[in-house]
């Protein structure tokens, strides 16, 4: 079931969590045809298209945060049904590409096809009803990762959580450069940033600095 997560400043932010390995997909509407944008497609891509389509809409891009399969999973259903462009920062081809592998090694009986993915850089902003929507790169959870920014919203993956750190030991994670990678994004977690997260609910920026101690005590702002 879909839940009204937010408002990006521009349009309404619905949350779908659905999966063998549960994860936030996130549709924000806007005026682009369709009505709306998805960002990061999960491992059911019919459950999230129902509940788009439930409320009149279709997904006109797909946006991933990064490519491991609950984030990016069902991007290539979302391309194939509706011609939706993909994207994904260019540090996690490698990371999508091994994604039925990590699957397999994490004993969940599913595969994913893999979309035709807009590789992009650090930086990346497209137009989006009139606003920007950029790609922040966040590394550190997986080499690609990246927070992305549209209106208020800012879409953080694994790498910025409510509550708790995305530390998970898989392959490419280095919690050096997800230390790095936070710190420099601190300053613009403020009580007008609203977070939302891959996995947990949503939160206000100021929240988040004061109220995740996991996330400070990893910074090494709180002791241990």
């Amino acid at each position: 079931m879909a839940t009204l997560a937010g408002n990006w400043g521009g349009g309404a932010v619905w949350c779908v969590t659905s999966g063998a390995f549960p994860s936030n997909a996130y549709f924000c509407e806007a005026e682009v045809p369709g009505g709306c944008i998805l960002i990061d497609a999960g491992l059911d891509g019919p459950a999230i298209d129902a509940e788009i389509a439930e409320r009149g809409l279709r997904p006109h891009q797909v946006f991933c945060t990064h490519g491991h399969f609950d984030h990016a999973g069902s991007a290539a259903y979302f391309q194939k049904k509706y011609g939706c462009e993909v994207f994904m920062h260019k540090g996690d081809a490698h990371t999508l590409k091994t994604s039925n592998f990590l699957l397999m090694a994490l004993k969940i009986r599913q595969k994913i096809v893999l979309p035709e993915v807009t590789y992009i850089e650090d930086g990346f902003s497209i137009d989006i009803d009139g606003r920007p929507l950029t790609y922040l790169a966040a590394p550190g959870h997986t080499p690609g990762s990246c927070v992305i920014e549209f209106g208020s919203a800012w879409f953080t993956g694994d790498t910025i959580y409510s509550h708790g750190v995305g530390l998970s030991s898989l392959p490419g994670e280095d919690a050096a450069t997800l230390k790095q990678s936070i710190r420099g994004l601190w300053d613009r977690l403020t009580a007008h940033r609203i977070i939302y997260p891959g996995h947990g609910n949503a939160a206000d920026g100021a929240s988040i600095r004061s109220g995740n101690r996991a996330l400070l005590k990893f910074l090494g702002m709180i002791e241990a």
